[in-house]
This record gives structure tokens, C-alpha cells and sequence, in this order.
């Protein structure tokens, strides 16, 4: 069965104590005395954890968390774990040591802010003033249809629900959907998208791709059928738990083409058992670019598809390449395999012999699959090489934690019990660019 979802709790702290002099025992407890939830831990709360710890939380790649954190009554019976959770660095959930400071989405706490929450638990996680808490925090996805990103421009959402039945273990499936003049007049560039699994996590996950109008000789559908998922068209992203909606840097844009047809290949894997199904309805939110585009975006990945991990090993690297033909300003990258991987890296190769690491999780984890979004576009030019690689576990340890076999062989497969050796990476060139790249394992 799939690995358990990390339930994650992110606390950060307003106030850090601090002096030049070493402070008294006395005075230590009086400061320990001193933090409440409503003066120092409701406004992390809400800053940190809120998105998701609600009872109708944000939906990160079909997980949404366990226990809701809106209120004290609500918080207080988690603090034990929570301070558990944040002495060690177990959450927030952020699994790359390097590079540090280049991703907008980096999560972590200093350990003046992980003090301060043992403080407060070690206290007795005592409520404090009411009065002196913040107001209660306003979700964008509330007021936009639960979409985090706020109101979309337009939705496409699969013409007919899906009934996943109580049998399926695992099940890997396209659906397509022709857009028709009506709902899509125009060619659009696509600044922002957003993906609705609408099957919580028996949604193991979610790709969306997108081909331009149906060639003459046959329908889109029938082709991209033949072809694969891989093979309909070009990518939008994919989502898995922990997976974030995506949006672009100014002047970067996706080209949505009037008459395409979207794929949703969609990977369901649950146990199975009476009353276990689930109707699903995939949909996907798009945000319009109305200012100039002058960056092509391009979502892809650098994998090998070619492999069989050993029995029984424990530390096994599966590598592969690619080296940009042109100008590349990297935007994104996520490293993705199945429940034997345990670490991730890319590196780049510049045309003068340099090396640079731009990605290091070294444990990775199927529970929690990050997408790290560089704060800024990353420059590559001509000739650089990126090389993805991952390292996998099929040990008997890992095996009987994780719920595998770890006699068996697994190749590349759509299913939870193979594997997967992907780097998914999204990037773009210049609008009149050619986007052409010399690839190999």
C-alpha cells in the first residue's frame, strides 16, 4: 500500500528572546510563562498551518489535513505533538538541504522560533488573552470557489463523473476533453493553473496535458489514446500530495490554443473493499496572462524510463540527462518516483566545464512530493546539461515499513508498486525561440 501522508504542522514565531547577558533560571521561566497561544502562537498559526489545517483545508494533490488548528480548543490537544514534530525538523515540510534562500516556496524554522513553541507546550500551552490574538485570517479559496490562487478566468471540468469502483487497487486512466468555440473562443496565454483531483487521496495523482486542434485523419482523443498519456500532447504539470498550484513570473506564459483537447490522466490507488469507490470529476483552473509574454513556458521531464531496481539493495542511483540547445530559464523542479525512493538531485553542467547543484532532497519521500519554485528565473545558457538523479531502497527494512516486496524487480509503471525516475522540470525560452533539446540517460 502507499506510504502514510505526513501529517504536517507548521508553527513560526513572532517574538525571539534574546539578550547579551545569559538569563536567569528565574527570568527564564517568567518569559516561558509569558508566551500564550492567542499573544505568540495563533499568529504563526495563521500564517503557517491554517491553509490546510481547517476542516475544509486546502487541497494540496488530493490531501487535505487531518486535524483543524481555526481555534484554541482546537490546537490545544495537538501541542505535545506538535512540539515534538518541530524539535525534529520533521515539519514544516521541506525536504531539500540545497541551495538555500532560491525558492519561494521554502519552509523552515530558526531555532529561536522552535524554542519558543517548546516553551510555550513546556508551560502547559496556556490560551492567554483573547484579546491580544489577531483577526481571523481570510483564505483567498474562499471567496474564489476553493481555488487557492484566487477567482479563475475560466474552469474546464470533465463533461461526466467517474465512479472509481470498490475493487480498484490501482488504476491508471486518461479522460479528454475537446473544447468547444463556446468555452474557448480564442488562443490565450496562461499565466496560472490549478488542478481539482475531486477525489481526496484516493487520488494518488494528477497529470494534465494539452494538445492543439485535432489534426484531419482522426479525433484527438482516439489518437492521443494510442499514444499514451505521455504522448497527448504537451505537459501542464502533474500533481501528487503536496503538490502546489502554479503561478508564473510576469511576462511568462503557456499558449492555450482555441479547439485543443485536455487530457486528464488521472492515477487512482486505494484499498480495496466494500463502499470504498468514490466519484470523481476532475477540473482544472486556468489564469489568463493579459500583458505581453515574452518567455514560453515548457513543463517536461528529464527521466529514465529504462530500468529494474535490484532485490534487496539499499542504496541504488538511477540517472539520467539533458542538455539545452538554446537560452533555458529554469522555473521549477520536481523529482518523482515511487515508494522505494528515498533521495533526489539535480545538477547542471555549463558549456566551460562549471558544476552546480540546483536541487538536493536527501529523503525524499511519495508521502509529501514538493515542487521547489525558484524565486527568481534561472539563467542556462546554451549547452548547459541538467542531470536528475535518484536513489531508491528495496531493502527489506523499507519493504516491511512501506508495504512492499522487496524480492521483486520493479521497472517504470503507472502503478503504486512500480517505480517511477523522473525530474520533472519546467522552464521556458523566448517566445521566437526554438524550445529543441539532446536528451539521454
Amino acid at each position: 500500500m502507499r506510504s502514510q501522508v505526513r501529517i504536517f504542522v507548521v508553527l513560526m514565531t513572532l517574538g525571539v528572546l534574546c539578550g547579551i547577558a545569559a538569563p536567569s533560571q528565574a527570568a527564564t521561566e517568567a518569559n516561558e510563562a509569558d508566551v500564550t497561544y492567542y499573544a505568540d502562537v495563533l499568529p504563526i498559526i495563521q500564517d503557517n498551518c491554517q491553509s490546510c489545517h481547517r476542516s475544509e483545508g486546502l487541497n494540496l494533490g488530493g490531501v487535505i489535513a487531518p486535524m483543524s488548528f481555526m481555534t484554541y480548543e482546537e490546537t490545544r490537544p495537538w501541542a505535545r505533538s506538535i512540539a515534538r514534530k518541530v524539535e525534529a525538523h520533521e515539519m514544516p515540510p521541506w525536504f531539500a538541504t540545497e541551495p538555500k534562500g532560491v525558492f519561494s516556496n521554502e519552509r523552515g524554522l530558526t531555532e529561536g522560533e522552535i524554542s519558543t513553541i517548546l516553551s510555550w507546550v513546556d508551560a502547559g500551552a496556556p490560551a492567554g488573552d483573547k484579546s491580544n490574538g489577531p483577526a481571523p485570517r481570510q483564505f483567498a479559496e474562499t471567496a474564489s470557489g476553493g481555488w487557492s490562487l484566487g477567482t479563475p478566468d475560466f474552469v474546464f471540468q470533465l463533461d461526466e463523473p467517474y465512479f472509481v469502483d470498490d475493487d480498484v487497487y490501482d488504476l491508471n486512466i486518461s479522460f479528454f476533453k475537446t473544447l468547444t468555440e463556446a468555452e474557448l473562443p480564442d488562443n490565450v496565454w496562461i499565466r496560472g493553473w490549478e488542478f481539482k483531483t475531486g477525489a481526496g487521496n484516493v487520488a494518488h495523482h494528477m497529470c494534465g496535458f494539452v494538445r492543439g486542434p485535432a489534426p484531419e485523419g482522426g479525433p484527438t482523443e482516439e489518437i492521443a489514446a494510442e499514444e499514451g498519456a505521455a504522448g497527448a500532447g504537451y505537459l501542464l504539470t502533474c500533481i501528487a500530495e503536496g503538490a502546489e498550484a502554479v503561478m508564473l513570473p510576469d511576462g511568462y506564459g503557456l499558449e492555450l490554443e482555441a479547439g485543443s483537447t485536455i487530457t486528464y490522466n488521472m492515477h487512482y490507488h486505494k484499498r480495496p473493499g466494500e463502499g470504498s469507490g468514490v466519484w470523481t470529476q476532475p477540473e482544472i483552473a486556468f489564469f489568463v496572462e493579459e500583458r505581453p509574454v515574452k518567455y514560453k513556458v515548457i513543463n517536461d521531464s528529464i527521466g529514465n524510463t529504462g530500468f529494474e531496481l535490484p532485490p534487496g539493495i539499499s542504496d541504488y542511483r538511477i540517472g539520467s540527462g539533458r542538455t539545452f540547445e538554446q537560452d533555458t530559464y529554469l522555473l521549477t523542479y520536481w523529482p518523482h518516483g515511487h515508494l522505494r525512493a528515498k533521495a533526489a538531485r539535480y545538477e547542471a553542467t555549463y558549456p566551460d566545464g562549471r558544476e552546480e547543484l540546483l536541487l538536493d532532497v536527501p529523503e525524499y519521500t511519495q508521502g509529501w512530493q514538493e515542487t521547489y519554485k525558484l524565486k527568481e528565473p534561472k539563467l542556462i545558457p546554451k549547452g548547459t546539461r541538467v542531470d536528475v538523479s535518484i536513489w531508491y531502497d528495496n531493502s527489506t527494512e523499507r519493504g516491511t515499513r512501506l508495504d512492499f516486496s522487496p524480492t521483486l524487480t520493479p521497472g517504470h509503471g503507472p502503478r503504486t508498486d512500480d517505480e517511477m525516475s523522473l525530474g520533472f522540470i519546467g522552464y521556458a525560452v523566448a517566445v521566437d525561440a526554438k524550445t529543441s533539446t539532446e536528451g539521454e540517460n
